[in-house]
């Protein structure tokens, strides 16, 4: 099973549930990103709209670069390797 962070009781079924199902989530919305960015073939993609922070740091800890543009837009550039 994967490593849990500190703050997660080992004994809790639900919290755990809980981790694994967001992790998931943000893992399938960055692999959507990803096909559009491959689609788009410009290594970089715009959102519209007002996506979730949390959603937005993900990218971020992954190496992407995530740009305020202007009013519900968002640059979002894949790490350079």
């Amino acid at each position: 099973m994967a490593k849990l962070p500190d703050y997660i009781d080992k004994n809790d079924k639900k919290a755990i549930a809980d981790y694994f199902i967001k992790q998931r989530q943000l893992k399938e919305w960055k692999d959507h990103i990803d096909e559009v960015i491959e689609r788009e073939g410009k290594n970089r993609t715009f959102i519209i709209g007002q996506p979730r922070e949390e959603y937005l740091q993900y990218l971020r800890d992954n190496g992407y670069t995530v740009d305020y543009v202007s009013h519900i837009t968002w640059q979002v550039s894949r790490p350079v390797v």
